[in-house]
């Protein structure tokens, strides 16, 4: 049996450990109780006042982080081993991940907000039952009930599509190779659909089906979130930025950024 193990969770009532190495690679849900932050994500600027749920499975997308004298939230940090094991599989778990993953922020109703601080407090009451023989089993379905409600408000928000499994399936795997690096040399639907054994129509309408934006914008997305993380890094010249992704030239690469980005790659460096 799998024993719970502490570092799956770290509750959360400020940001100051976002961005921390102990917090790396952690998936953030987080409602804020009081006050507001503004912070750029993936180049949008991003408000989220009382009662907005921000989640993200990607912390070092958050920049520029400004937040009140009185801002607080209610939330944790989780392993995506741990989403996993205490997971179950549903069609929407996919559009989920996507959706959020586009846009971090949700505004709960207050109905909303208290099932959130409910689950929370189920999640870690169940944590300090360490005399529990079913500690582990209790904290795992705490937890799904929290997933299940995250779910609930995310459908209400974007809608819930009839998907299936299937359906959820390709996209999750679509979603892998993006998240493997696929886009740094392969921006192209037909090479993901060869990949995947489907025919491009056919993923390109899966996609949207399930995530609501289509291949090309996934394909773009992860593209940029690179890019940006990239240009940060002085000890890279445009030149070799531009090889490691593909780009015929330097000013193949700089059009790339202005369409995309509206600004070319020297306003990003700074």
């Amino acid at each position: 049996m799998i024993d719970y193990k502490e570092e799956w969770l770290t509750r959360v009532r400020d940001f100051s450990s976002l961005g921390a190495k102990a917090t790396q690679g952690m998936v953030l849900h987080a409602l804020v109780t009081s006050g507001s932050c503004t912070f750029e994500y993936n180049t949008a600027e991003i408000h989220a006042g009382a009662g907005c749920a921000i989640i993200t499975r990607g912390q070092e997308l958050i920049s520029r982080l400004r937040t009140t004298d009185d801002f607080a939230v209610e939330g944790f940090f989780i392993t995506n081993d741990y989403i996993e094991l205490s997971g179950q599989e549903i069609s929407y778990s996919v559009r989920h991940i996507l959706l959020v993953n586009a846009n971090p922020v949700m505004k709960l109703s207050e109905d909303e907000q208290k099932r959130w601080l409910y689950d929370l407090e189920n999640i870690f009451s169940q944590t300090s039952q360490t005399d529990n023989p079913f500690r582990t089993e209790s904290v795992f379905t705490a937890t799904w009930q929290f997933i299940l409600d995250c779910f609930r408000i995310s459908a209400r928000i974007y809608g819930n599509p009839e998907t299936t499994l299937q359906m959820s399936a390709l996209a999750a795997n679509f979603f892998k190779m993006l998240e493997a690096g696929e886009y740094r040399t392969h921006r192209d639907i037909p090479y993901y659909a060869g990949q995947l054994l489907v025919s491009p129509k056919h993923l390109s309408e899966t996609v949207k089906k399930v995530s609501g934006h289509s291949a090309n914008y996934w394909i773009t997305h992860f593209t940029l979130i690179g890019l940006r993380r990239l240009l940060r890094n002085h000890n890279l010249s445009l030149g070799e930025i531009a090889d490691m992704y593909g780009f015929s030239s330097a000013a193949y690469f700089t059009r790339y950024l202005q369409i995309h980005l509206g600004m070319n790659p020297s306003k990003l460096r700074g």
